[in-house]
C-alpha cells in the first residue's frame, strides 16, 4: 500500500458519504478552515502552530467536501445537501423533489 492509497483510504473512511451542508455552510467552514491554518503557520513550528494547522485542514476538507461526519452523527438520521431528513415514503419524496426544484 503506496502513501497515496493510504491517505485516500484514511480519507474514504471519515468524509465517504452524502453532502449534509449547505453552500453556506461549506464557504464559512472553507474560509474559517484556511484562516485558522495560516494562524497556525505564522506560529511556527510549535505545538499550538501544529493544531491550529490540522484543525484549519479538517475544516478546509470539511468545507470543501460537504460532508460533516459529526453532523451526521449529532442529526441521527440522512439529510440531503439542503437539510431535508430522507424517508422512505414516496409522498415525501416527490414533495421534497418540488422543494429543491423551487430552490434551483
Amino acid at each position: 500500500m503506496n502513501a497515496q492509497s493510504s491517505i485516500r483510504h484514511a480519507y474514504d473512511s471519515v468524509f465517504e458519504g452524502h453532502a449534509n451542508m449547505g453552500m453556506g455552510e461549506r464557504i464559512v467552514s472553507t474560509g474559517l478552515g484556511l484562516a485558522v491554518a495560516a494562524g497556525g503557520l505564522r506560529k511556527g513550528a510549535s505545538i499550538p502552530g501544529a493544531i491550529m494547522g490540522l484543525v484549519g485542514a479538517a475544516l478546509v476538507v470539511r468545507g470543501m467536501s460537504g460532508h460533516c461526519p459529526v453532523k451526521e452523527r449529532l442529526s441521527g438520521g440522512h439529510q440531503d445537501a439542503l437539510g431535508h431528513h430522507g424517508s422512505d415514503d414516496a409522498g415525501s419524496d416527490s414533495i421534497s423533489r418540488s422543494r429543491m426544484a423551487e430552490t434551483y
